[in-house]
């Protein structure tokens, strides 16, 4: 048996079923012309490979509930789409098995990203918000990956959520995602049994339940207006537009 399913994978459940409060939200896009998560499921090998290997590794600065420890290894960070500086900005909190996160960053993201955090007008932060102890695996994967390739393999876990959640082994589809974003079979092994990256998961998404009330996934902080469910891209730009406005004024 793999390190994975005797360590990291049960530690992971365990931890999640002492909170298990939480789940994916019913509120999906009120947009039809979105599709949902397992239409964007078709993506090949190749595809997964471009995406991360052609991710840059800009470094981004630490949000303050998610700032790292010194240590050996890799450590937690946040992750943040976008400059540091925008002037607004927007925290997310998903759950790698949740379909309604997975339709929000197949179809309503890539059109956030261009309009308004390629301009430089916003900063995403993601954190993750684990429904399962897969969903828990996949989070600390991402987390171990180099620079922004945890970004890559966040999306491509995403489009493939269909694929690898429905897995009779889930962790040979996380595998050979996480190779191609630069961790060979050991690295997956040490970093599921990775209890640093583990707790500050478990610890953020206590925060979010407790400090910021998350009850389901995804939720977004649209800088101080909380959004629950996936509500398509112009529900989202409107609340957008209006805290630009605000921040001109």
């Amino acid at each position: 048996m793999k390190p994975f399913a005797s360590a990291a994978f049960g530690c992971a459940a365990v931890m999640l079923a002492l909170v298990g409060t939480a789940s994916c939200s019913e509120e999906d896009s009120q947009d039809p012309n979105i599709p949902s998560a397992q239409s964007e499921m078709g993506t090949s090998e190749n595809t997964t490979a471009d995406s991360i290997k052609s991710t840059n590794t800009q470094q981004v600065s630490q949000a303050a509930d998610g700032a790292a420890t010194e240590t050996s290894g890799p450590v937690y960070r946040e992750m943040i789409y976008g400059d540091p500086a925008a002037p607004v900005t927007i925290v997310e909190y998903a759950s790698l098995t949740c379909s309604h996160c997975a339709s929000f960053h197949n179809a309503v993201l890539p059109e956030i990203k261009k309009n308004y955090i390629d301009t430089g007008k916003v900063r995403l932060v993601f954190r993750d918000f684990p429904l399962d102890g897969l969903a828990m695996a996949g989070a600390m994967l991402a987390r171990c990956a180099d620079g922004d390739r945890g970004k890559a393999l966040i999306s491509v876990m995403f489009r493939q959520q269909g694929t690898w959640v429905m897995s009779e082994r889930p962790i040979e589809p996380l595998t050979s995602y996480a190779k191609l974003a630069g961790l060979d079979e050991d690295g997956v092994n040490a970093c599921l049994e990775n209890e640093n990256i583990m707790v500050a998961i478990r610890e953020g998404q206590e925060t979010g339940t407790n400090r910021y009330k998350i009850a389901s996934t995804p939720t977004f902080f649209i800088e101080d207006v909380k959004v629950e469910g996936n509500r398509g891209y112009d529900y989202m730009a409107k609340i957008i537009d209006e805290k630009l406005a605000e921040k001109d004024s």
